[in-house]
């Protein structure tokens, strides 16, 4: 009896030294000696922001140089299931646009570029499957990519004084403000 009883121990404690090993690795992935390959990545990145907010009347997110911004906090802030899902994204987008169109993300034409970053947005949902997707696995490519590109271009010294009404000094506090037609967005918080 007493024999069953230390066998079932030593594999329950095997058991979870397995699994711990395993979870670590799954989760934590990458280690910090991964980090710096997103620089490799700049013209790629300089794209995508460049689709996801394109020059129009005002700057596009290519010219606020939110690329910079994006690398910055990947390589910096992510967490390491984050960098490893936005460094596999990155991977992942180039490997589709050879397949399609033959040629990179960068020489394709816009339509195409557009129509690439629809593949990788239509995998994106925001159900309780997801969230818990999220939760577990960490944020989508298309998540990150689209999030940051509007953090960065906002945050920009040209997004928020070129697309947004920036005022350095605010006047006084209106709770109820009326809005006119076709007035941007305030850039203050």
């Amino acid at each position: 009896m007493k024999r069953r009883t230390a066998i079932k121990g030593l594999l329950g404690i095997t058991g979870v030294g397995v699994t711990s090993f395993a979870g670590y690795k799954y989760f934590l992935g990458a280690t910090k000696h991964s980090r710096g390959q997103l620089k490799d990545y700049y013209q790629l990145i300089s794209e995508l922001v460049d689709v996801i907010i394109p020059p129009t009347d005002t700057p596009g997110a290519k010219e606020a140089l939110v690329q910079d911004y994006v690398i910055d906090f990947m390589e910096d802030c992510a967490s390491n299931k984050e960098y490893n899902n936005f460094l596999n994204g990155l991977i992942d987008l180039q490997e589709d646009s050879n397949l399609k169109f033959g040629n990179s993300f960068e020489e394709c034409s816009n339509e195409n570029k557009i129509e690439i970053l629809k593949s990788f947005e239509s995998g994106v949902s925001d159900g309780i499957i997801s969230k818990i997707n999220n939760k577990i696995k960490g944020r989508s490519f298309f998540n990150i990519i689209r999030t940051l590109t509007v953090e960065g271009y906002c945050t920009s010294t040209i997004g928020a004084t070129q697309h947004l009404v920036y005022e350095p000094v605010p006047g006084r506090y209106n709770a109820i403000t009326t809005l006119s037609p076709n007035q941007k967005a305030w850039a203050t918080r």
